[in-house]
């Protein structure tokens, strides 16, 4: 009886402890920078050279799909042509090999938006990371704790908006990002 009341006196007195702990503890004060990070990824060197980039493998790979899709147009009009003079097992055995043929291209479309949609999100996310090291250098100098988006910030001093020093050192260390160097 007495072990139960003993502990019963421990369990009540341990969150009194923990409490009176968690009072001493405090906090550094928050120091705060602002980001326009939407800007960054419109306007720096690196993010433009993104999109060029993304721009002009789509237009490569649509060009590779107009051919596939001219060389498929032609087959199905020359099996069509030809139908009335095929035996029907034959022609039934081109047709299924036709709609594999379109289903492979099929496969090509889907493969080229994957490759664009990957490359893109691999170079913004180089893009990202240089700039999560940048803030981490600035943070640094300046000795803020926090950063906030512009676009999460109603109102804020001009003085605490690193965006146009993060935009000077992006583009300095990150001209430009090559596709051809990130995937595909």
């Amino acid at each position: 009886m007495k072990a139960l009341l003993a502990a019963l006196l421990l369990l009540m007195a341990g969150p009194v402890v923990w409490a009176q702990e968690e009072e001493t503890a405090t906090l550094p004060p928050a120091v705060v920078a602002v980001i326009d990070y939407q800007r960054i990824l419109r306007d720096s060197s690196a993010a433009v050279s993104i999109r060029e980039g993304v721009d002009e493998r789509r237009v490569v790979y649509e060009d590779e799909i107009a051919v596939e899709r001219t060389r498929l147009e032609e087959a199905d009009r020359a099996l069509n042509v030809q139908r009335p003079t095929m035996e029907l097992e034959a022609y039934r055995e081109r047709r299924r090999s036709f709609e594999a043929d379109v289903a492979g291209v099929q496969r090509l479309v889907q493969e080229r938006r994957r490759e664009l949609d990957e490359a893109s999100t691999l170079a913004f996310q180089a893009v990202r990371d240089e700039v999560v090291l940048i803030i981490g250098e600035l943070g640094d100098r300046y000795a803020f704790n926090v950063v906030l988006p512009r676009s999460d910030v109603l109102v804020f001093s001009p003085d605490l908006d690193l965006t146009e020093q993060v935009l000077d050192i992006l583009d300095a260390r990150l001209p430009e990002i090559d596709l051809g160097e990130i995937g595909g």
